[in-house]
């Protein structure tokens, strides 16, 4: 089964980079012969494009919750399904997911997101604040279990 980890993110602005060093770290974790990495400062349809030609993918990105930073939550493609709000980039990863499939691209069968809690992603820096940062390995293991696990097979 070929897998794509997906991690988006910009890499200077603080806490936006956590999608980009989660899927690095998972990449580490449990890449191979069949698991591709690739990191991307992109939305919507541009995302959708990245999916092509893979079996399963996993997209790692961050949403702004000071209250719940480090938090992980596991998405599917139906969640986003009635999520209507655009990204700053434009329509949104569930919207884009929604228009390939009626337009027959090529797209995963399966594809979990896995959206982080994060303090700052409006602030310019390359490093993530020390909560996320504290955070980060923990995510990246409850990912990597799930993709071990039954539901994270296909």
């Amino acid at each position: 089964m070929r897998t794509l980890i997906l991690g988006l993110g910009n890499p200077i602005l603080s806490d936006d980079a956590a999608g980009l060093q989660a899927a690095r770290q998972l990449y580490e974790l449990v890449g191979g012969e069949d698991v591709d990495l690739v990191e991307a400062a992109v939305a919507g349809m541009q995302t959708v494009q990245l999916l092509s030609g893979y079996d399963r993918a996993v997209i790692i990105d961050v949403v702004q919750d000071e209250a719940r930073v480090g938090e992980v939550w596991r998405l599917d493609t139906d969640d986003l399904e009635n999520v209507s709000a655009t990204s700053s980039h434009g329509i949104g990863v569930g919207q884009a997911l929604r228009l390939a499939r009626l337009m027959r691209l090529p797209v995963p069968e399966q594809i979990l997101i896995y959206a982080i809690a994060a303090a700052d992603t409006r602030t310019f820096g390359e490093s993530l604040t020390p909560q996320l940062a504290k955070a980060l390995p923990a995510i990246v293991r409850r990912i990597a279990a799930d993709l071990a696990g039954p539901s994270g097979q296909g």
